[in-house]
């Protein structure tokens, strides 16, 4: 995949239904005067079709629609570990990845939510068991259990989301982080990728070394988040955003 001209990538904004911060997304991608990539977790716990998800969310649906026919700015979706099987983004005409290598103005880049990247064993357990079943946790997701599986899922994210809502490089999180840089680099290396861009850890950075670049993109608090620029030429900046 190659894309030309400015790029902004959102992830871990972690939308929950009725959230009032669906509408500044959606007014986000709207007036983006670029390609955008979601890295994931965008949504809270949404896995596959999901009519009512559907209808608490169509304002975004309806840009990411209107978006993909004008066919002059990409939306491009990376799944996260609370936001997968997204099959009905094909419908629109919106590429969805689990990962994705994408050649920007020339240069090439590694995107990943990072969740698989971070050394928590739960985590991989968790999205390889699910990425490997997706028939399963489709027909689960969205049968007679859905509402049951939804509630836990929200209970879990708040509690998830209270915890991280001021997210700070100490303790556990410090070794999440150094864990997710020290892979960035090494995917680098391996796969030739100049630069590597994951989401999960809800830390923003940009950090060089030996001609490589790792970024992350952060997240959306109750009232302000970060976004990463990827400008015209490359250059990689933090943004925030308030709604």
């Amino acid at each position: 995949m190659e894309i030309n001209g400015k790029i902004f990538i959102i992830s871990d904004i972690h939308l929950k239904r009725k959230d009032p911060r669906a509408k500044a997304l959606a007014d986000f991608i709207n007036s983006a005067d670029a390609h955008v990539v979601l890295l994931g977790d965008i949504f809270d716990i949404w896995i596959g079709r999901n009519k009512e998800f559907e209808d608490d969310f169509s304002e975004i649906i309806s840009v990411f629609e209107s978006q993909a026919k004008k066919n002059e700015r990409k939306i491009i979706y990376i799944e996260g570990n609370h936001d997968f099987h997204l099959v009905w983004l094909e419908d629109l005409g919106i590429g969805r990845f689990t990962e994705a290598y994408i050649t920007i103005n020339k240069q090439k880049f590694f995107f990943s939510h990072g969740d698989l990247y971070s050394g928590e064993l739960s985590h991989m357990v968790y999205r390889r068991a699910v990425l490997r079943t997706e028939k399963l946790f489709r027909a689960v997701a969205n049968g007679y259990l859905e509402k049951a599986i939804n509630r836990v899922g929200e209970f879990l994210s708040y509690i998830s989301y209270k915890r991280n809502s001021h997210p700070a490089l100490k303790g556990k999180r410090m070794k999440i982080a150094i864990n997710m840089l020290e892979k960035a680099f090494a995917i680098a290396e391996e796969k030739k990728a100049e630069v590597v861009i994951f989401g999960h850890c809800h830390i923003p950075m940009v950090i060089k070394s030996q001609g490589k670049t790792y970024a992350n993109s952060g997240f959306w608090g109750h009232n302000r988040g970060t976004f990463l620029e990827i400008s015209e030429d490359n250059n990689i900046f933090i943004r925030t955003v308030d709604f």
